[in-house]
C-alpha cells in the first residue's frame, strides 16, 4: 500500500505524444480471469486438506474453469482485450509459460519437502532449518551473477536444458536421504545443485518470455508469464501431497515420514523431466538477434568524395585503425587527393 501511495506521488504524469490510444479497459475480461485463477488455486490449495472431491473445493474448481472459458471468449471477441491473443503467436513465449510451470512445481514441492525432511526427520528445530536453508538463498545470489554472464554467448535452450538436467539430479540426491544422514552428506549438496539448476531456468526462462513481444505488450505478456508461475506453484506442491500422504497416510511421525518423503524429491525430479522434455520440444533452437553493442559499435563509417564525384565508404575497425599504419596512411592518402583536387578548382 506504501509503495502505492509513493508510486503516485512521485512517478511523474505521462505526456501527451500526440497519438491517439484507446483507453478502454476490459472490466469483464479482468474479472472473469481473476476469479478463474484465484478459485482454481484455492482448489489446488485446499484440497490436500479439505479432500479432492469435497464439495467445498471442486465448486470453485468448476466456477474457475467456466470463468476461464468466459475469459478466452471475451477475449476473442472484443477489440481491447487485456490478454491480446496474438501475445500466443510466439513459439518462444509459450514455451516460457509451460516451463515456467514446470519449474515452479518443481522447485516449490522441493522448497516444501527439503525443510519437512529437515525437521522431522533430521529433527532440525526451526531455526536450524532455515539456517540450513540459508545456502540456498545465498548461493542462488551468487549464481544468479554467474549465470548472467554466460547468457549473451550460450544459446538459452542449452542453458535450461543443462538446469533440467541439475534439477533431476538433485532430486535424486534428496531421495538418498536416511534418519542417521548428516547436513554435508545429502542436503549441503543438494541445496548447491539445485540453486544451479534454479537460476539457470528461472533467469533464462524470465528473458525469453518477453524477449519477442512488442513494447506495448510488454507488460500484459509479464503479467501472463507470473500467472503461470503462481499457477505451477500449488500444483506442485498438491502433487507432492498426494504422494507423500499415499506413501506414510495420516498417522506416521518422526522416521516413519521418510518414504513419503524420498518419494515426492523423486516426484519433483519427474516434473523436472517434464520441463526438460518442454524445453526440448517447444523452445525454438535460436535465440533472438539482439542489436549491437560494446565493441560491435566500433566500425566506423568515412564516406569520401573523389574528384570524379563517386563515393566511397572507409570501414575501419577501432583496433585495425590503431595497429595498421599502413591502411591508415592509404586512407589519408584519398582524403588529401580529394582535398588537392578541390583547391585546383577554387
Amino acid at each position: 500500500f506504501s509503495l502505492t501511495i509513493l508510486g503516485f506521488l512521485a512517478i511523474p504524469a505521462e505526456k501527451a505524444q500526440g497519438k491517439v490510444e484507446d483507453r478502454r479497459l476490459d472490466i469483464f475480461g479482468m474479472i472473469a480471469f481473476t476469479v478463474g485463477i484465484v478459485t482454481i488455486i484455492y482448489y489446488l490449495s485446499e484440497s490436500p486438506a479439505q479432500g479432492w472431491s469435497s464439495a467445498k473445493t471442486l465448486v470453485p474448481l468448476f466456477i474457475g474453469f467456466a470463468m476461464l472459458i468466459s475469459f478466452i471468449v471475451i477475449e476473442l471477441k472484443i477489440d481491447y482485450p487485456i490478454m491480446p491473443p496474438h501475445i500466443w503467436r510466439s513459439r518462444r513465449f509459450l514455451a516460457s509459460c509451460a516451463t515456467a510451470l514446470c519449474m515452479m512445481a518443481a522447485l516449490n514441492a522441493h522448497a516444501y519437502f527439503a525443510s519437512l525432511a529437515l525437521q522431522n526427520v533430521l529433527g532440525y528445530s526451526s531455526l536450524e532449518a532455515s539456517l540450513a536453508l540459508i545456502t540456498h538463498d545465498v548461493g542462488a545470489i551468487i549464481a544468479v551473477g554467474v549465470i548472467s554472464m554466460l547468457t549473451p554467448y550460450v544459446r538459452s535452450k542449452i542453458i535450461l536444458a543443462v538446469g533440467w538436467v541439475l534439477l533431476i539430479i538433485s532430486g535424486v540426491m534428496w531421495a538418498q536421504l536416511k534418519v542417521d544422514s548428516s547436513y554435508w552428506s545429502i542436503p549441503f549438496p543438494s541445496f548447491i545443485v539445485n540453486l544451479i539448476a534454479m537460476v539457470a531456468i528461472w533467469l533464462t526462462c524470465q528473458i525469453n518470455s518477453v524477449s519477442d513481444a512488442a513494447d506495448e505488450d510488454q507488460g500484459v505478456v509479464g503479467a501472463v508469464y507470473n500467472v503461470c508461475l503462481q499457477i505451477g506453484a500449488p500444483l506442485g506442491i498438491a502433487i507432492s501431497n498426494i504422494i507423500a500422504n499415499n506413501k506414510n497416510g495420516h498417522y506416521a511421525v518422526g522416521a516413519q515420514l521418510l518414504p513419503g518423503y524420498l518419494d515426492t524429491f523423486y516426484s519433483y525430479s519427474v516434473m523436472a523431466g517434464v520441463g526438460l522434455v518442454v524445453t526440448l520440444i517447444l523452445y525454438p533452437n535460436g535465440d533472438p538477434v539482439r542489436p549491437p553493442t560494446g565493441a560491435e559499435r566500433l566500425d566506423v563509417e568515412a564516406v569520401v568524395t573523389t574528384d570524379g564525384g563517386d563515393e566511397r565508404v572507409a570501414k575501419s575497425n577501432k583496433d585495425e585503425v590503431v595497429g595498421d599504419e599502413s591502411e591508415t596512411n592509404s586512407k589519408a592518402t584519398v582524403v588529401n587527393g580529394s582535398s588537392s583536387s578541390l583547391e585546383k578548382r577554387v
